[in-house]
């Protein structure tokens, strides 16, 4: 029953959106609408376009088979917060002073909203996940910002895809037909617990029989983490939590049909810039961390899926050069006919030098563990947390904690699994000269987490 429900949930989503006629009357202008699909905890290597063969993502298959698909891109942090903050605002976290989720963008920062809303874009934001409402600092510059939760119950502490989506669709519907808008759609389906419904819970793994439910519980239970007890597991176990972040992606893939149905009309596709990113991913065991983001910054949860579909660019291309999602801010400016403000960082993705293939450099950090931050002023920058550099194919990870350098050449490793610092130390030694000046060029002043903020961290699991 719960299955044929989700169906008809579906359609009925589709319905008023893909079988509307569009108007005659041609667009009264050619500003171009700007829309932004961010997925939580979405690793690239999970989608069908992405060369994942099981994956059931045809809706976000096919969007990247008219668009340009960035195959090495990389995100900044592997946490919610920071990770959007540095897409919607155009600068690191670190510059910001938003190392992970709890804290507070601050309220100078002009991101896109504000930027877009200024030059008359209707703005507005659906996102599915309470350390994104509006006490996060990314209010600003949105007329709507859509934030309801119940963060009472920790495996509950989300919106579901298919409710965030119907939202945007309704305030789309009630534009004026000559209104550039820009719209942002968050959805956090992915992020555990993995509790897909039917019948995307038993797609991938469906003999399986035993206790992994994919609750937080379970999860945490597998190293006895965040306070929750160990429980015993087996190697049937960890494929079955695959196999329910499998079933959540292909869940979130056809919740996101009626939005790209909208977006696929003739009339708005041809006045629609579309970006489709990943926050950051997620581990599902490698190097030993067991379904979580935040403590590494191997591949699994830094690579994440990045896609762009403008008018008037070249669409059906797989770009290799390295991307970064910090790129999304220029590039969504200057395809909506904006400047870029100066102190922003990253390149237009969809400018002619952009697929040259040259290194560029790209720096991120994680935001765990949480008790390596002492009380004093620099508190907060998680310097003694994981970061790495990255000049593909080369990428330095210095993880202070642990006393540990490694460097790995990703297009002969990509698992990360052989550290090659010793064979190679003068790229060793000048990335982490790199790393370096980095660490030096983006402190921020001494913010703290926002203490109301805490209890919306530990309805996701985190605390």
């Amino acid at each position: 029953m719960k299955a044929i429900l989700e169906v008809l949930l579906i359609l009925a989503l589709m319905a008023p959106v893909a079988c509307r006629p569009a108007p005659d009357k041609p667009a009264a202008a050619a500003t171009t609408n700007v829309v932004l699909v961010t997925l939580d905890t979405l690793r690239a290597d999970r989608l069908g376009c992405y060369g994942y063969a099981p994956a059931r993502t045809p809706v976000l298959d096919a969007f990247a088979a008219g668009a340009a698909l960035f195959e090495r891109a990389t995100t900044v942090s592997n946490n919610t917060l920071p990770s959007h903050a540095a897409i919607l605002c155009g600068r690191h976290p670190r510059r910001l002073g938003v190392p992970r989720n709890g804290f507070e963008v601050p309220a100078g920062q002009r991101g896109l909203a504000v930027l877009l809303a200024e030059r008359g874009y209707a703005t507005a934001a659906f996102v599915s996940a309470s350390v994104l409402d509006a006490t996060c600092g990314l209010r600003k510059g949105f007329a709507v910002y859509d934030d309801e939760f119940d963060i009472e119950e920790v495996d509950q502490a989300q919106r579901r895809a298919p409710e965030t989506v119907r939202r945007a669709l309704r305030w789309l519907a009630a534009l004026p037909e000559d209104k550039p808008f820009f719209l942002w759609v968050h959805c956090f389906d992915p992020h555990y617990p993995y509790t897909p419904p039917p019948p995307y819970d038993r797609l991938f793994y469906p003999e399986y029989s035993g206790p992994a439910d994919g609750s937080i519980r379970f999860i945490a239970g597998i190293t006895g983490s965040h306070g929750f007890p160990k429980i015993p597991t087996r190697a049937d176990d960890y494929r079955r939590l695959e196999a329910l972040y499998d079933g959540e992606i292909a869940f979130l893939d056809a919740s996101l049909a009626p939005l790209f149905a909208y977006l696929d009309r003739e009339r708005v596709r041809r006045r629609t810039a579309v970006a489709v990113v990943a926050d950051h991913g997620e581990s599902l065991t490698e190097h030993g961390y067991y379904f979580d983001h935040g403590l590494d910054v191997f591949q699994p949860s830094m690579h994440v899926p990045l896609m762009v579909r403008a008018p008037g660019h070249a669409l059906g291309r797989r770009v290799a050069a390295p991307a970064q999602t910090l790129d999304l801010f220029p590039t969504l400016l200057h395809l909506a006919g904006l400047d870029v403000p100066g102190n922003s960082e990253g390149s237009d993705l969809l400018a002619p030098s952009a697929t040259a293939g040259a290194s560029a450099l790209a720096f991120g950090e994680a935001c765990q563990p949480f008790e390596l931050e002492k009380p004093g002023s620099a508190a907060w920058r998680n310097d003694d947390k994981a970061q790495f550099a990255l000049s593909w194919p080369w990428k330095l990870i210095e993880t202070p904690y642990l006393g540990r350098s490694e460097l790995f050449r990703l297009d002969a490793d990509p698992g990360e699994a052989r550290n090659v610092a010793a064979r190679h130390p003068e790229v060793a030694a000048w990335l982490r000269g790199q790393l370096n000046d980095w660490r030096r060029g983006t402190a921020a002043g001494g913010q703290r987490p926002l203490p109301e903020n805490l209890k919306k961290i530990r309805s996701l699991g985190y605390l």
